[in-house]
């Protein structure tokens, strides 16, 4: 740097001084500043009010958790309006107060966020409603897959949050750190935190912790794990389908079981199978021994000869039976249908004849004696047996005679008894 004095002839023209294109860039350093003396704030062009309204204008969820709020036996929602910081309710995103409406979690008081749960296993919930100024806290849970008022058999402490919309202007930086810590009571804990919670729970559990430092918590990353899962399953799947299709004694259809039931024995379908199959071999060896006869039956109607088929066989007894029928029905007609005759010469002193053939059947009987007719009831009686057919005639009183060597001749006529 050059000072130089400016002087004239005819006398002083003034003090030199450092004009600011006389400075060269990057020229001064801060150690040229003294740091006991700070620079004015009106020397500094900030438009604090457009930096507030930035602020204003950017929106954000905040949780606020009430600890210890007690919820008295058969009750199904409670009125918190005490515990609500804006009780202007957020109709939008862009309007500040409190959001209603939303699924909020509730826990038991004092634990490390375990919640309430309903007699069929489901989480129970809350949600905050507004009516006429008021603030409620609401109880639900599922039944059957569809949201349903909670009612508490008996009275419990709980811990809830519940959801406010403000700006970033007013966050106090106090509230924004407790809130980190989790459920802090009067914490205000930012919705990315709590969705942060949700998806560590979803990977881990409940027992699962967020330990910040950064590192993997599992020795197999989430990503790995599915892919492996899926080798896998496609291994098994592979595995199963070669299992079903060996030949192998102990798989294929050694492996798929099968109902009881009292039509086959075995408890899987190879053993079925092969219980049916001998059935089959069995009926074939049968049916096979039946087709053929080896000899004549013993009355020999049937002969020997081989028919084929069991059925073959079958229609040659049908056959020979048939034949055989009708004879015996022809030979039956003919026997009832002919009349029985029987003579007798007297030897002198009958009272009575018996019939030499047979039962007569009733009202059949034709009597002669000397060749006149005899008539029942008149001339003779029926002799019976204990079945009521007819065995012979009764002529007592009468007898019959041998009258100078002439017999009386008696004939008889009748259908016989088969």
């Amino acid at each position: 740097m050059i000072i130089r004095e400016v002087k004239d002839m005819a006398g002083t023209r003034g003090i030199a001084r450092f004009r600011g294109e006389q400075l060269n860039n990057k020229l001064m350093r801060n150690n040229h500043f003294d740091v006991a003396n700070k620079i004015n704030e009106k020397y500094l062009d900030i438009d604090f009010h457009a930096h507030r309204e930035s602020l204003e204008d950017t929106k954000i969820d905040v949780f606020v958790q009430k600890n210890d709020v007690t919820v008295g036996a058969g009750l199904n929602s409670i009125t918190i309006t005490s515990d609500i910081l804006n009780t202007v309710v957020a109709v939008d995103s862009n309007t500040e107060g409190t959001v209603i409406g939303r699924e909020l979690q509730i826990r038991k008081n004092g634990t490390q966020d375990f919640p309430f749960i309903d007699e069929d296993g489901d989480r129970v919930y809350a949600k905050v409603r507004e009516d006429a100024g008021e603030f409620y806290l609401d109880f639900f849970s599922e039944v059957a897959g569809a949201e349903a008022p909670y009612t508490f058999v008996e009275a419990v402490t709980i811990d809830y949050k519940y959801i406010t919309r403000t700006n970033l202007s007013v966050i106090p930086v106090d509230a924004i750190v407790s809130g980190g810590a989790g459920l802090v009571a009067d914490a205000v804990d930012a919705k990315a935190y709590m969705n942060l919670n949700q998806l560590m729970k979803d990977i881990y559990g409940g027992s699962g912790t967020l330990d910040n430092d950064g590192n993997a918590n599992l020795a197999t990353n989430i990503v790995q794990q599915i892919a492996n899962e899926i080798q896998a399953r496609n291994d098994a799947d592979t595995a199963i389908r070669n299992d079903l299709a060996s030949t192998a004694a102990t798989k294929g259809a050694s492996l798929v079981g099968v109902v009881v039931d009292p039509n086959y024995d075995g408890a899987n379908v190879q053993a079925v199978l092969a219980d049916l199959a001998q059935r089959v071999v069995d009926v074939e060896s049968l049916t096979a021994g039946i087709a053929d006869r080896d000899a004549d039956s013993s009355n020999g109607y049937f002969k020997a000869g081989d028919f084929g088929t069991a059925e073959g066989r079958i229609v040659n007894l049908e056959t020979v039976a048939d034949a055989e029928f009708k004879a015996q029905n022809d030979r039956l007609v003919k026997l009832e249908t002919e009349d029985e005759e029987e003579v007798f010469e007297a030897t002198g002193g009958e009272t009575e004849y018996v019939f030499v053939n047979g039962l007569a059947k009733p009202k059949t009987v034709l009597l002669f004696i000397n060749g006149q007719v005899q008539a029942p009831s008149i001339n003779f009686d029926y002799l019976l047996d204990g079945n009521g057919a007819v065995r012979g005639v009764n002529f007592a009183p009468e007898t019959l005679k041998v009258t100078d060597g002439i017999p009386d001749v008696l004939y008889v006529k009748y259908r016989k008894i088969l």
